[in-house]
This record gives structure tokens, sequence and C-alpha cells, in this order.
């Protein structure tokens, strides 16, 4: 099998090549085109089999080689909790220097934190934040109603597509957001689709529900102020481990590729409600991340004795939202400890790739460590990961007017 990334047009190709449908996209024998390779990146396929050998993919054009070296020297610092001996690891510091060079991008920087006030009265005890946050009534009033609706739709084998149109009609903000992604080159139509209705009937109801309810949940969060975390760079962080974990489900032929993507949409829900109800405390984990040169969640697990993953379980919870969707994004940090670990284990990958390059941020400055176990479950060769690097930010600066969409 060769990546796509080494793949070129006027080869041919050994075996049938299907979507995570089983959709054919292109017979055995067919001599592969321009078009052919924009139609297998938009579906996901990262890998097919050609006629032949094929040469290692080389650098970009453009990109001079020992600025990029200098670039991956620089990028080194911020993978010091990840293993760059492992071979993942080693591509993920290799495609991040690719795609911060291949953009004239310099190695990302901690944004400015506000000053810390004089602290009084003594060390503060630290406080379960855990505990406080399940004994505190989270009010999200915004998306409450659409989140149960659309559960109730995916419970009923009778509901219509038009009924599912009907509750994502409720919020016009929802609707004009899923109609951009569903026209995105994330799914590559043949043809524009202006009705809600149609986008479930051609892409599916729970693919759809999926999408709608990780975006209503995401958008709730606007008010977070900006002096605390920048939720452009929030956002841009949480599509593209969206998009990565939808790439990487598709890699592996798992069916629920939107669920994957609305559980890398949503990972770090648990950050954003500790950002708007706890904003002073967590800017102490963000400032102790930086003094002592921790990833962020280590931080939150020593100054609020919880990490952001279980705050966003607990809520996902009490959405009761889909299993999958709660395991995947609850077990981000921790994949094998999930009841479903493959999902997780994608999450988690796709976390740190996104990480990795760079693309946005949560808060996190350094690259959290690659648990090996989450990559043994993947299966998928390190060179992959070169193919959805690329992908990821393709798709996402093709959904880049989302965010003016999500956010005020």
């Amino acid at each position: 099998m060769t990546g796509l990334a080494q793949v070129r047009p006027g080869m041919v190709l050994a075996e049938d090549v299907r979507d995570v449908n089983g959709r054919l996209l292109l017979s055995r024998g067919k001599t592969i085109g321009a078009e052919h390779i924009r139609i297998f990146k938009m579906w996901g396929v990262s890998r097919v089999a050609v006629r032949g050998e094929t040469k290692p993919a080389a650098d970009p054009p453009g990109v001079d080689p020992r600025q990029l070296e200098a670039l991956r020297r620089e990028l080194e610092p911020r993978f010091r909790h990840a293993d760059r001996g492992h071979p993942a690891v080693a591509e993920m510091l290799r495609a991040a220097a690719l795609y911060r060079a291949a953009r004239r991008l310099p190695p990302p920087e901690a944004p400015e934190l506000p000053p810390e006030a004089p602290a009084g009265g003594g060390p503060a005890r630290r406080r379960d934040f855990l505990e406080i946050f399940m004994e505190r009534e989270i009010a999200l009033p915004e998306i409450s109603t659409i989140v149960f609706e659309l559960n109730e739709v995916i419970a009923n084998p009778l509901a219509t597509a038009d009924r599912m149109a009907q509750v994502i009609h409720k919020s016009p903000s929802l609707t004009a957001m899923l109609l951009k992604i569903v026209n995105s080159a994330l799914y590559g139509l043949p043809a524009p689709v202006d009705r809600v209705s149609l986008a479930v009937t051609l892409i599916g109801t729970r693919e759809l529900s999926a999408l709608a309810l990780g975006l209503s949940v995401i958008s709730a969060f606007r008010r977070i102020p900006r002096r605390v975390i920048d939720m452009r760079r929030f956002l841009e962080h949480s599509l593209a481990c969206g998009i990565a974990s939808r790439l990487f489900a598709a890699q592996k032929n798992l069916r629920q590729t939107e669920q994957l993507f609305s559980a890398g949409l949503l990972h770090d829900l648990g950050r954003l409600v500790l950002y708007l109800f706890f904003p002073e405390e967590m800017l102490g984990a963000l400032r102790t991340a930086r003094r002592e040169g921790l990833c962020l969640s280590d931080a939150e697990r020593r100054e609020l004795g919880c990490i952001h993953a279980w705050i966003g379980q607990v809520l996902l919870q009490r959405w009761r939202l889909p299993l999958l969707l709660e395991h995947a994004a609850s077990f981000h940090h921790e994949p094998e400890a999930s009841p479903d670990p493959l999902p997780a284990a994608i999450v988690h990958v796709a976390d740190v790739l996104v990480n990795a390059l760079g693309i946005g941020s949560s808060g996190e400055v350094l690259v959290p460590p690659l648990r090996p176990a989450a990559w043994e479950a993947l299966g998928l060769p390190p060179e992959s990961l070169a193919s959805v690097a690329a992908q990821t930010a393709h798709h996402l600066e093709a959904m880049a007017s989302l965010w003016g969409e999500a956010l005020p």
C-alpha cells in the first residue's frame, strides 16, 4: 500500500478503492487522475495499492531542507514530554516542521497570561473541583433543549429527516454551521446542499445528529473572557482534532466517523467548563504549567484535584449523549481505561497530532505524551500521520469561515 502523499496522477490502481461505507471510489486497473486524489482525500483514504514501486515522499516544493531542520530543532522543546524515539512521535515532529515551514510559520508561542493577583491570607487549600462541579447546576439553556430533543429523535426508529431538521432549525446559528460543514471539502458532495433535511438524507441521521450535538455544545461557550482563553484558537484546535479523529476513523473503516468528529470536537469540553465557571483557578493551573514546564492536564490535577476530561464526562452524561461519543471524549488522556478503547485511542492520537502541529490551542503549550498502547490500537504505519496532518490542515482551512459563525 502506498501513502496518498506519494501517489501521483498517471499511476494505476492495483486494488479497488472504497470509502468507509464500502462505496466504490475507483476500480482496480484504472489510471489515477488529480481529481481522484482529491476525492480520496475528501473521503479519508490515506493509502492505496498501486502497480509498481513508488519513491519515498519528498518534502514540499519551496521548502529549504536546512530551514526545515532548523525549525525541527526549534520545535523539539515542545516535545519534552513526548518520546521522540517513538516512530509515531518522530513522524509528528517531522509533520509539524513541514506544516509550519510550508506556511512560513514560526514555532507556536504561549499567549501572555494576565498578571497574578497578590496572595493573601496564607496558602489556599486545594479544592476538589470535580466534586464542586457535580454539586453545582451548570445552566446552558441555549443548547439543553436541542440536545435532549435530538437524542429523542435518534432514539425513535420512526423519526424522519424532516423531524430532525425541525429540531435543528430552532437554532439558526447551528443550522448555518451545519450546512457550511456539509458543503465543505470535508464531504465533497457533488452539488450544494441548502436544506438540513436533505443533508440528513445524504449523510445519515446519526452522523448529522452527532455533528449538530457537537457544534451546539461548543457554540454555547462563546462568552468566556479573552483574558482567560482565546476562543477562536480553542475552536480551531477543537475543529482540527475533530477532523483528524474523523480521518483516523475512516482509515480504520469505522462507520461512526461523525461521532468521532464530535468526540474530537468535544474532547476538551471540561476545559471550557473550567474556563467559564472557574476562570481564576484555571489561570492558576495555566501559570503552574508555564512555570514548571508541565502539560496542562498535569497542572490541572495538581491545582484542581481533577483533570478536564473528568468534568467533561459528567456533563456528557447529563446530556445523555451516545456512549461512543462520551467514552471517546472522556478517556482521551487514558484511552486504555475506556470501556471502548479504540475510539478513545483515535481521539487521543488526534489530540497529540494537532498539538504537535500547533493548530490552535485549548491552553496547552507543550505536546502531550503519546500513549504507546493507543498508537498500537490504531494499527497504522507512522507514515500515515503525514497524510492525516495534511488533510486536516486542508479541511480546516476550507472550514475557516465557520469560526465567524460559531463565535461573536
